[in-house]
């Protein structure tokens, strides 16, 4: 195989001859004149071939750089063939709880198996390891928390799993070698972390990329991931270093060939993935406050009003206030630690200093204000809403039955609107907000203010609000209703 640097080399005679035979022809001799069209042109070709090659080279390295501490396709292959799947976990009797919630919800069962499917422009290897609680869980018996990233954000998913101990749906970007990476990160997070049987339990890993950014090796199947060796701890007897934090996030494929990490492709198919009737479509650096799940079918199970089973009835989801609190201070458990940061200046609402009015719930200050012990334990819907006026921006956080509309994949994290446009559509729809209460989600320590990252992404935005408004916005008026009182 011809490397890049051999083509580099083999046109550089070429280079060298091309710019001899410029030097030697005049403009004043009529004869080539008509031959400078041409010649412009290939001088035009040739220079994006160079910068094309060179950016190859570049990503080749790097790729190079990876393969000698992975192992060859062909030894993958051969190792997992002697793996031995654990045993299978039996299902669970349901509870009277459980029995009610499915003849209330009508729901059927659902498996999750393992599929290659094609998702727009990207390969998708959805449910490529299951949890092993997740794949018996029955329709009505838990929520899943659906989320998306890449290998980067592997870091907090033990703090999720830890809190919510339910279902997680997980989708990964993995465009070229970041696949290699994302397949180690799950091996280590599945054996070497102390919450590792919690995240065996519960999380079910899918994995896409563009059909323009294919790994050179992909799994054929879940023991082909599991099978490999892994090495846990070092010589010395301390714990290795996690996978995802061994290639820097500006080495990584999707930086190295300048991508822009499509996140709606994510939540949708981490939504599509799901075995339960509830979801909870999530960011993976928030975490939800302790024994929510439990509460919210509780909730549910007990007061049946809260539901829109009347078809006529609006439809409606549940969000969840989302806090951020100061670096180095422990995530609180419940409303009551939560709001003694707020008293103390350590927790504020999420984007305060970013966006104040998008994550502002109604009656706010009574939301804050409510501290009843009694319902500290018992969730309940605090207060209710359309998204417009004062909540026009808003971009919640909401438990749903996963048929609101789905995420539009023309929007690019780095675009920035990308939940709120979904929340345009629900607008249209005459979706209501009911919001619950003392349930919340606090985002991984540390108070978001304006960076030079953030500045970076305004070229994205600015160009992206521009789309949204001419395109976007136009068609889902035609395909979701006219509702002056709704804005993206």
């Amino acid at each position: 195989m011809v490397s890049s640097e051999q083509v580099i080399q083999s046109l550089q005679p070429h280079i060298e001859g091309y710019k001899s035979t410029m030097s030697a022809i005049s403009f004043g001799n009529r004869r080539y004149i008509r031959l400078w069209p041409v010649l412009i042109l290939l001088s035009i070709a040739l220079l994006l071939v160079w910068r094309n090659l060179q950016q190859a080279h570049k990503i080749a390295k790097i790729g190079a750089h990876k393969s000698e501490v992975s192992l060859s396709n062909d030894s993958r292959r051969k190792s997992y063939l002697e793996y031995e799947k654990p045993p299978k976990i039996t299902r669970r009797v349901e509870s009277p709880r459980t029995k009610e919630l499915r003849q209330l919800l009508k729901c059927r069962d659902r498996s999750l198996r393992f599929q290659r499917l094609q998702h727009g422009e990207y390969w998708l290897l959805q449910n490529l390891v299951i949890g092993r609680k997740s794949r018996l869980v029955g329709c009505a018996e838990s929520v899943t928390y659906t989320t998306n990233g890449d290998y980067t954000f592997f870091d907090n998913l033990e703090t999720v799993v830890t809190r919510w101990r339910a279902p997680v749906s997980f989708a990964i970007h993995t465009p070229g070698y970041d696949l290699s990476t994302t397949l180690d990160a799950i091996r280590y997070v599945r054996n070497c972390l102390p919450e590792s049987e919690l995240i065996q339990d519960w999380v079910t890993f899918h994995v896409y990329f563009s059909n323009r950014h294919i790994p050179e090796f992909v799994p054929f199947e879940e023991a082909e991931v599991l099978g490999q060796p892994l090495i846990c701890s070092l010589a010395n007897g301390s714990l290795a270093p996690p996978p995802y934090t061994l290639v820097p996030r500006n080495e990584s494929y999707k930086v190295m060939a300048n991508l822009t990490y499509p996140i709606n492709v994510g939540r949708n198919i981490a939504r599509q993935a799901v075995n339960t009737h509830f979801i909870f479509a999530c960011d993976i650096e928030l975490y939800p406050s302790l024994g929510f799940v439990d509460q919210f079918l509780d909730m549910v199970a007990n007061n049946h009003s809260v539901l829109a089973l009347d078809p006529k009835q609006p439809r409606r989801v549940y969000p969840l206030p989302v806090f951020e609190i100061e670096t180095g201070v422990e995530i609180p458990a419940n409303k009551a630690e939560l709001l003694a940061l707020y008293g103390n200046k350590q927790a504020q609402v999420f984007h305060m200093k970013l966006c104040s009015t998008c994550h502002m719930i109604p009656n706010q200050e009574a939301w804050l204000n409510q501290t009843s012990s009694q319902k500290d334990h018992q969730l309940h819907v605090f207060s209710k809403t359309l998204r417009k006026k004062k909540f026009g921006a808003w971009e919640p956080f909401y438990v749903s039955d996963n048929t609101e509309p789905l995420f539009d994949e023309r929007v690019t994290w780095e675009g920035q609107s990308n939940k709120r446009i979904q929340n345009f559509a629900m607008c249209l729809l005459g979706y209501e907000y009911h919001v619950l209460d003392p349930a919340f989600l606090v985002h991984s320590p540390g108070i978001k203010e304006f960076s030079k990252k953030d500045s970076s992404r305004l070229q994205y935005a600015k160009e992206m609000t521009k789309f949204i408004k001419a395109k976007i916005e136009p068609e889902y008026r035609v395909l979701f209703g006219q509702n002056k009182g709704c804005r993206t």
